[in-house]
């Protein structure tokens, strides 16, 4: 989930429910009529694009010029002042079946319910965006740009892997999603992506990638290609198999959060403010080391490194040496979120062993 530069990342296993349904990169009209409301709002001050934007990016925004009093955008403004933000809003779309009945496909989960203050404020402004599509006529606006969007998609589409992504995350974490869904975002800003789950009537996870537009291009969209778009899927579906298994034991995070102390600024900069999300995405920085010496090899493997590690997450080459442990006992440990325990308890000896920071070793992310 982090801004601008691409890294790689973690997924999912295999040993139970059997192959998931192939991941295609699609736009999605519901996703772009939230992006169209985020426009007109002060989203736009900290996720906006470099200068004017890509040219749909332009035509959507003008299209919703005329909505800035309807009770989506005035909705939409509130969250964005209260802390529904970040990843949250197309979390919730995801939740949502079709336009124009935008129905609840997936029962709002407890984390997308906190984010919002109540289940009864997504739901109001679920039935607000409703009204603005149809008051709108967003779906005949869609449909103009359709064609020019899936031809923006070519170049990410050309040699995207995603058979032997699922069949990685698969293998690695030890069970499987019900479906996975890519869904390019022309109109959110700028690179990298939001990950998002949910839960499907027979209990099966339905995992969400959203990929943000690199947010430079006056022209067409532009989005990750070859490697880096591979990179970034294996870490944002990733979170859909990693958060759940570490915020399962919330006291035993609380117990090691002197190991965020040393890096809290760079850490509140990405939007990672506390314990719990920043070993999600410690954890998953370690997974992507795997991958990345997997799927890709050392030289890709010491640059996932290296990046991590300068971005703050100081504890990547330990907690892929973990995760080795994982791979090499997986007769012990069939599934990752039994070897979680087992993590937590290293964690936490590595906590111990340097209680005392080195500041010369971490004065660089004090800053």
């Amino acid at each position: 989930m982090k801004c601008g530069v691409v890294l790689a990342a973690a997924l999912v296993a295999i040993l139970s429910l059997g192959s998931i349904a192939a991941a295609d990169l699609r736009i999605s009209p519901e996703m772009e009529l939230l992006a169209g409301v985020l426009t007109q709002t002060s989203w736009m001050d900290n996720r906006g694009p470099q200068g004017p934007g890509n040219e749909y990016f332009r035509a959507l925004k003008a299209f919703f010029a005329g909505y800035k009093e309807h009770k989506a955008v005035a909705i939409a403004e509130e969250f964005s002042k209260t802390g529904f933000t970040f990843d949250a809003p197309p979390a919730f779309i995801c939740h949502l079946g079709p336009l124009p009945g935008l129905e609840l496909a997936y029962e709002y989960s407890d984390y997308l319910i906190g984010r919002a203050g109540g289940r009864e404020k997504l739901e109001e402004f679920r039935l607000a965006l409703i009204g603005l599509a149809r008051e709108s006529n967003f779906l005949e606006f869609f449909a103009q740009w359709e064609p020019y969007l899936d031809e923006s998609l070519a170049p990410s589409r050309e040699g995207f892997r995603e058979d032997v992504l699922t069949e990685w995350l698969q293998e690695f974490f030890g069970w499987s999603a019900g479906e996975f869904h890519l869904i390019m975002a022309p109109s959110m800003f700028p690179g990298g992506g939001y990950g998002a789950n949910a839960t499907d009537q027979d209990g099966r996870m339905v995992v969400f990638q959203i990929i943000r537009e690199n947010g430079s291009s006056s022209d067409r969209p532009e989005f990750p290609t070859s490697t880096n778009l591979e990179l970034l899927t294996i870490h944002e579906l990733g979170h859909s198999f990693v958060n759940p298994s570490l915020e399962a034991y919330p006291e035993r995070a609380k117990a090691v959060k002197p190991l965020m102390w040393p890096v809290r600024e760079i850490m509140k900069q990405q939007a990672y403010p506390t314990v719990s999300i920043f070993l999600n995405e410690q954890v998953l920085r370690g997974v992507e080391v795997i991958a990345a010496r997997e799927l890709y090899g050392p030289e890709m493997e010491a640059w996932v490194i290296a990046n991590n590690e300068e971005w703050g997450f100081y504890l990547t080459r330990f907690v892929a040496e973990q995760l080795q442990f994982y791979q090499a006992n997986r007769d012990v440990y069939p599934t990752f979120r039994e070897f979680v325990p087992h993590l937590f308890d290293q964690l936490e000896a590595y906590q111990a062993e340097h209680s005392r920071w080195d500041a010369r070793l971490f004065g660089r992310f004090l800053r």
